[in-house]
């Protein structure tokens, strides 16, 4: 009886493996998502895939995504998404002066957090404060988040901070810009996807820029020093944009489920936390097959704190002309800057 028995069990088995298993759906929608950095760039090889991966897991496959690189420049992402010409990108603050004013909160310099932390402690002000100044009422918004620390990336060394004033850099417009003018520094506007050009013909000493753009944009062959101070010199600032109509012609049940499990904080914080990931891969890298990674001193420390002060004073008050209690909002970032980097255990390692 129990040979039988077994034998029935091993047959149950058998049919149980060679039945047919559930079939995600087959994608109803398919939004085109705008990109614009390179293909090999953190943004197109790491952070749209996994964006796609979640939405096709949160909705059974029921709607999909595809990447478009190259359909209008940095600065003209926003209104492309906003005309309907592509159904989501993400933005860069910095490149649309005086449209996106709150957005400096994320931006000021000496703020120590992975970008992990700090993106997360972005999306609840934007949600609890920033969001009523209404600068992205016309979209969607699905993320904010910012890449790491910005640093000095230069052709040749520098022997301090001090050194900055008269150098020619790139400046990423926004607080990046206010920082490199109060160091003396000679800005030259130029979006990130001509950085290289510009530094290989010598237009310019260097660049500010995040860590993993060293490997993103190829700044380790044309600018292999990198000069770097404690919490940067700015964060860049950035949004996931959602055409709103896009967005409202999905089904309810499917919104439903991407406002509950990924639009926001889930979404904020991934992308962040893959960009901490960039920053490490391209710091081994400059270690192993670029110049110096020359560090901050006493001197420059003493000489950067000033300029702190004044950017995180005048972007605040920028911010509270917009109606927004710019203190509350600061007071709640930085909570949960050190909320999250405790959660993590990154603040042991800063």
């Amino acid at each position: 009886m129990k040979r039988i028995a077994a034998s029935a069990l091993t047959a149950l088995i058998s049919l149980t493996a060679l039945a047919p298993q559930p079939v995600r759906a087959e994608a109803e929608t398919t939004l085109t998502i705008a990109s614009w950095a390179p293909p090999t760039h953190v943004a197109n090889s790491q952070m749209w895939p996994a964006f796609i991966e979640r939405l096709e897991e949160i909705t059974d496959g029921r709607v999909t995504a595809e990447v478009k690189l190259g359909l209008a420049p940095p600065p003209a992402m926003a209104d492309l998404v906003l005309d309907g010409a592509a159904d989501i990108t993400y933005i860069f603050h910095g490149y649309n002066p005086g449209r996106f004013v709150t957005a400096q909160l994320a931006e000021l310099p000496g703020v120590e957090g992975t970008a992990e932390a700090v993106s997360a402690a972005y999306w609840d002000v934007w949600r609890d404060h920033l969001a009523a100044a209404g600068e992205q009422r016309e979209f969607k918004t699905l993320a904010m988040f910012t890449h790491g620390p910005a640093q000095l990336h230069l052709a040749d060394p520098i022997s301090g901070l001090a050194d900055v004033e008269g150098l020619k850099l790139r400046s990423p417009g926004g607080v990046g810009a206010q920082v490199l003018s109060a160091l003396g520094g000679i800005g030259i506007q130029v979006p990130a996807t001509k950085v290289y050009e510009t530094l290989s013909a010598r237009a310019a000493d260097g660049v500010t820029m995040n860590i993993d753009s060293r490997l993103g944009f190829k700044l380790d062959e044309v600018a292999p020093v990198m000069f770097e101070v404690p919490g940067g010199l700015y964060r860049g600032s950035f949004a996931v944009l959602m055409n709103r109509d896009r967005w409202e012609a999905l089904p309810e049940d499917i919104r439903e489920k991407l406002d509950a499990e990924l639009v926001g904080a889930p979404l904020s914080r991934l992308f962040g936390k893959l960009w901490d990931g960039g920053d490490a891969v391209a710091r081994e890298s400059t270690q192993a097959n670029s110049g110096p990674i020359l560090v901050a001193s006493e001197e420059d420390l003493a000489l950067f704190a000033p300029i702190v002060t004044q950017a995180r004073e005048e972007v605040l008050a920028r911010i509270a002309e917009k109606g927004i209690d710019a203190a509350a909002a600061k007071a709640q970032f930085d909570r949960r800057v050190a909320q999250v980097m405790a959660e993590t255990g990154d603040g042991d390692r800063e």
